[in-house]
């Protein structure tokens, strides 16, 4: 055994066959019966596929490139729904919802609270799919149990990814209003200007104004009459005056009622993604009850403990037969 080959291994098992079987056979008994006493768990499963977009206004009224909403997600929707999943906000939620801390046998304290949610987590699992969806799997004691927490995180997933949204919205829906206010007030600032200003000087049309003016000093002088011509000409100066704070008091305003009619376009928009209720994902398979053990493998626990324990035995007898090899080379050596 001073090298390690074929015939030498041969050799080895050929010795210590029996012994070996015996521990194989004694080892799987062993494990069989202690694997007995492991629990069954029971599997259930949720596939959901993405969607490509939540916002109906970007998908329906964009005059641009107009983004298809039947389409599924990409790759990143589906790791945004896998974060979601695993997230301890929908875990710690689903967790309280079904008592599961006097369903795994743990106390009322904080630190079998933190047990229980950590327990219901070693229990899930969320994989991609093959397709770029996304799975949910989720094993219990009691394969009633592992439905209904199968299916109610896929609610809390809707419901956390609508709480965002309206989050988001509400933020959006008062940024708005509050620009829609203030450009408001503006047009009404202007519109009041204006009107004092056209009724002061009754010129509600300063490009009409200007046209009668030079008609009448065309007629004034024409008939040489220098003081009315004089009395046109101071007329015209004063005029001409309020008539170009008028016209761009005219312009502001039609910029900011322009101004205007994009912010309520967007508002609108706003508004319509706001009372809109999409669903963003499509769940294609929901959880069922599974009577039907999914772990643990017995078989394979005992065949693995088997093996393990033989490669042991075996180590061992190697060892040995090492060991006493070199004693019995050292006493002939010292009878020398």
């Amino acid at each position: 055994m001073n090298t390690f080959n074929f015939n030498g291994t041969m050799q080895f098992l050929r010795r210590h066959f029996k012994f070996l079987c015996a521990v194989f056979i004694i080892s799987g008994v062993v494990s069989a019966a202690l694997s007995l006493l492991l629990p069954n768990y029971y599997k259930s499963e949720v596939l959901f596929l993405p969607s490509e977009v939540s916002s109906i206004s970007k998908s329906l009224l964009n005059e641009g490139d107009r983004l298809d909403p039947y389409m599924f997600g990409t790759e990143k929707e589906s790791e945004y729904i896998l974060e979601m999943l695993s997230s301890w906000q929908i875990i710690e939620q689903t967790a309280k919802h079904f008592n599961l801390r006097e369903h795994y046998g743990l106390k009322d304290t904080p630190l079998d609270n933190e047990k229980m949610v950590l327990k219901l987590k070693k229990n899930i699992k969320v994989k991609r799919s093959d397709f770029l969806g996304a799975k949910l799997r989720v094993w219990d004691k009691d394969p009633q149990y592992a439905c209904d927490i199968a299916n109610y995180m896929t609610e809390q997933l809707q419901v956390l990814r609508h709480r965002m949204k309206q989050a988001k919205a509400d933020s959006i829906m008062k940024y708005l209003d509050l620009s829609r206010e203030n450009v408001r007030q503006e047009i009404i600032k202007l519109t009041d200007s204006l009107h004092t200003l056209q009724a002061e000087t009754k010129n509600y049309y300063p490009h009409s104004m200007a046209d009668r003016f030079a008609q009448e000093m065309s007629k004034q002088v024409a008939a040489g009459n220098n003081a009315a011509v004089a009395r046109l000409e101071n007329k015209m100066e004063e005029t001409n005056t309020k008539s170009a704070l008028i016209s761009l008091l005219l312009t502001d305003l039609e910029q900011k009622s322009k101004m205007m009619q994009t912010w309520d376009e967007h508002y609108q928009q706003a508004v319509l993604d706001y009372e809109s209720n999409i669903p963003v994902d499509f769940v294609a398979q929901y959880a069922t009850v599974s009577y039907k053990k999914d772990k643990p493998k017995r078989s394979l626990i005992v065949i693995l403990a088997a093996l393990a324990c033989t490669l042991i035995a075996a180590e061992v007898l190697v060892v040995k037969e090492k060991y006493f090899s070199s004693e019995s080379e050292n006493g002939q050596d010292c009878k020398a």
